[in-house]
C-alpha cells in the first residue's frame, strides 16, 4: 500500500532516525511539487510506500535531533557531519501508477528511468559511508540508443529494480570518478587520485533481451 505522511520530517525521522544505512529517496514532480517517497518493507512478501510533499528539493536529505530539536533540510553535497543524509534520487515520471479509490500501485514498474548520471551515482554509491563496496553500472545499446543501468535489491528475498539512464554520447572510459562532498563527478580511466570514490563500468556485448520490455527505448 501507499502511505502519505504529513511532512518531510516524518520522512526524514523514518528514513534516518536510528537507521546505520539511510535507503535512497525517490523524487518525482507532480502539480509542481515534489513527491519524495521510499519503499518500506516489514514482510518479505509484501512491499509498502512512504510518500511525503515538498516544495524544496536537493540531492540529499539530511536529518539530525539535537536535545528534541528536530532539524530535516535538503543539501546540494555531503559536508556537515552532524547529519545523517539519504540520497535523493530523481526520476523521469512516477515508478507506479495508482488506483485512487483503495491507493494500490496497479503495477509496479521494475524499469525505472532516471532524470540525470548523479541520480545514478548515488543509488551505486549510497553504501560506501558504511564500508561497502560502490554497485556496477553496465553500458549497452539498441537501436542507436546507449544507456548505463545498474541493478538494486532491498533485501536477498525482495525484487529487483533496474535504473537506467540513456545517454547523449556512449562513455569511452572505464570509471566513474564521485565524491559526494563536492559536485563533482566525470569519466575517467585514472582510478590512483585519493579523495573519491570511483564506480566501474561494465560493457555487455549485447542488449540483454531477456528482462522484458524496456520503456521509453523503443525505436
Amino acid at each position: 500500500m501507499i502511505f502519505e505522511l504529513v511532512s518531510i520530517n516524518d520522512l526524514g525521522r523514518l528514513v534516518c532516525a536510528f537507521e546505520r544505512t539511510p535507503q535512497p529517496i525517490f523524487a518525482f514532480k507532480d502539480s509542481n511539487k515534489w513527491n519524495l517517497i521510499i519503499q518500506f518493507q516489514i514482510d518479505e512478501k509484501k512491499i509498502d510506500y512512504f510518500y511525503a510533499q515538498s516544495n524544496e528539493i536537493g540531492s540529499f536529505l539530511g536529518y539530525k535531533s539535537v536535545y528534541g530539536d528536530e532539524i530535516v533540510e535538503f543539501f546540494p553535497v555531503v559536508q556537515n557531519a552532524s547529519y545523517i543524509y539519504a540520497p535523493i534520487i530523481f526520476l523521469k515520471k512516477s515508478p507506479f501508477k495508482l488506483n485512487k479509490q483503495d491507493n494500490m500501485p496497479l503495477k509496479n514498474v521494475p524499469f525505472i528511468e532516471l532524470e540525470d548520471l548523479g541520480s545514478l551515482i548515488r543509488i551505486v554509491t549510497y553504501k560506501i559511508l558504511y564500508e561497502e563496496s560502490p554497485l556496477p553500472v553496465f553500458l549497452c545499446s539498441k537501436n542507436s540508443t546507449s544507456m548505463l543501468f545498474t541493478m538494486l535489491s532491498y533485501s536477498e528475498e525482495g525484487p529487483a529494480r533496474i535504473f537506467y539512464l540513456k545517454l547523449k554520447e556512449v562513455p569511452q572510459k572505464k570509471f566513474i570518478k564521485y565524491a559526494s562532498d563536492r559536485k563533482d563527478f566525470h569519466y575517467t580511466n585514472n582510478v590512483d587520485e585519493s579523495g573519491s570514490v570511483y564506480v566501474k563500468i561494465i560493457k555487455l556485448r549485447d542488449f540483454p533481451l531477456n528482462v522484458g520490455i524496456w520503456p521509453s527505448l523503443k525505436g
